[in-house]
C-alpha cells in the first residue's frame, strides 16, 4: 500500500517528484565521488611555467598578486610572470612600472581595452613555458601552489588542472564569510567529484594551469566565440575549459592553493553571480555534449544539476502560490537540511569557523540566485569585464 501510494503521488506531481529525485541523486553522488577523489601524485615533475595575469583597474591588488608569484616555491629559471593590462584607467600601469624595477624579469604588456579574453590571449601568445598558469589579478598564491598545480601533467592526456581558491577577505562581513563556505564547497565537493572522471567543467581564472601546446590549438576559435550574434566576453574560464575538455582530461588538485578577493557588497555579489550564470547558460549545453561522449556517468550527474538549476525557481514559486502550506514547509526544510550537511562537510574538509553560514548560502540560492537564472537568460547579450 505504501509503495502504491508513493507511485501514485509521483504521477500526481511528476515535475516536483522528478526534481526531488534528481536533486537527491546529484547531491548524494557528489559526496560519494568527492570522498573517493585523490589529488595527483607529486613526482618531482618540473616543467617550465608561464604565469599569466590579466588586469584591469587593480591598483589595490596587483602588487600583492605579483609578489606572491615570485615568492612561490619554484625554480626562477623555469618560471616567468606575465601581466597584461587591459586598458586600466587607475594607477595599475604606474604600479606595474614600479614592480618591474623590483622584479626585473617581470614581463608587462598593455593593450587597448578589449576584454579579459584578449588580455589572456596576449599573455598566452607571449608565454614561453610548457604550462600556462592563469591567475586573476586579485589572486595570491600560497608558497607551494606552483609545485602542486603541475602535478599530473607528466601525462600528455592531461590538458588542464584547477587548483583550490579560498577567500582572502572572508572576515570582512557576513557576505564574505558566506562566500568562504561557498568556495570551499564548490571546490572540494563539486570539482572533486568531477575530477574523478577527468571531467572538471570549469577551471576558474583564480588559479588554473593549461598545457600551452593545447591552448594554442584552440586560441583563435576561443577568441572568436559568439553567442546569440554577439561576441562572447564573459565566462572565459568555462569556455576555455570546454575547448580543452573536448580532447583532454581536466582535473582538480585541492593541494594547489591560493586566495582571492570576493565581492563585499550584495550589489557586486549579484552582478558577479549574474555573469557566472550567463556563462553557465551558454557553456552548459556544450559541456553536456562533451560529457555524453566522453564520460556518460559524469554526464548523468551534470544533467541532474542542470535540471535542478533550471526548474527550482518554478517549483519554489508554485509551492508558495498554489500548493499546501505543508509542502512549502517541507521544501524549505529540505533546503535547510542541505545547508546543514554542506556546513558539516565544510567543517570536516577544511575546518572553518564560518561553516554554519552554509544555511545562509542555501537560503540565498533559494530566494535570490535561483530566480536570477531567468534574468540572466533575458540579458545574455549584455557583456562587461569584471565584478568590482
Amino acid at each position: 500500500l505504501s509503495q502504491r501510494s508513493s507511485y501514485d503521488y509521483f504521477w500526481y506531481n511528476p515535475l516536483a517528484s522528478l526534481y526531488a529525485l534528481s536533486l537527491g541523486v546529484y547531491f548524494y553522488s557528489r559526496f560519494l565521488l568527492a570522498l573517493i577523489h585523490q589529488p595527483p601524485a607529486r613526482t618531482g615533475y618540473e616543467p617550465t611555467l608561464s604565469i599569466i595575469v590579466s588586469a584591469r583597474n587593480e591598483e589595490k591588488a596587483i602588487a600583492v598578486n605579483v609578489a606572491s608569484c615570485y615568492a612561490a616555491d619554484y625554480p626562477a629559471e623555469k618560471r616567468e610572470v606575465i601581466v597584461v593590462d587591459d586598458g586600466s584607467t587607475d594607477a595599475t600601469p604606474r604600479i606595474l612600472a614600479e614592480l618591474k624595477k623590483e622584479y626585473p624579469t617581470l614581463k608587462t604588456f598593455s593593450i587597448p581595452p578589449e576584454g579579459k579574453r584578449a588580455a589572456m590571449a596576449k599573455g598566452i601568445r607571449e608565454a614561453t613555458g610548457e604550462l600556462v598558469v592563469v591567475l586573476d589579478s586579485d589572486t595570491s598564491l600560497e608558497r607551494d601552489a606552483l609545485r602542486q598545480i603541475v602535478c599530473g601533467f607528466e601525462n600528455p592526456e592531461l590538458g588542464a588542472a584547477s587548483g583550490y581558491t579560498g577567500v582572502a577577505n572572508s572576515d570582512k562581513n557576513m557576505l564574505t564569510r558566506m562566500q568562504d563556505v561557498r568556495y570551499l564547497v564548490s571546490f572540494d565537493l563539486m570539482k572533486s567529484s568531477e575530477s574523478l572522471f577527468g571531467a572538471v567543467t570549469c577551471c576558474p581564472g583564480c588559479l588554473s594551469a593549461y598545457r600551452r601546446e593545447y591552448l594554442m590549438k584552440v586560441l583563435e576559435p576561443w577568441l572568436a566565440q559568439t553567442f546569440l550574434g554577439a561576441r562572447a566576453t564573459f565566462g572565459d574560464d568555462r569556455s576555455l575549459t570546454n575547448y580543452i575538455l573536448r580532447d583532454y582530461r581536466v582535473i582538480y588538485n585541492p593541494l594547489a592553493r591560493a586566495t582571492t578577493i570576493v565581492p563585499e557588497t550584495w550589489m557586486h555579489y549579484m552582478r558577479q553571480q549574474c555573469r557566472w550564470k550567463k556563462s553557465w547558460l551558454r557553456e552548459a549545453p556544450i559541456a553536456a555534449r562533451i560529457l555524453a561522449r566522453k564520460q556518460p556517468l559524469a554526464a548523468l550527474s551534470f544533467y541532474a544539476s542542470a535540471l535542478c538549476s533550471l526548474i527550482s525557481p518554478i517549483l519554489a514559486l508554485r509551492y508558495v502560490l498554489w500548493d499546501h502550506e505543508r509542502l512549502v514547509t517541507g521544501y524549505v526544510e529540505g533546503f535547510l537540511l542541505i545547508g546543514f550537511i554542506l556546513g558539516v562537510f565544510a567543517l570536516w574538509r577544511r575546518p572553518t569557523r564560518h561553516w554554519y553560514l552554509a544555511w545562509l548560502w542555501i537560503a540565498t540560492q533559494l530566494v535570490l540566485m535561483a530566480p536570477q537564472t531567468y534574468w540572466a537568460m533575458l540579458t545574455m547579450r549584455k557583456n562587461h569585464w569584471g565584478t568590482r
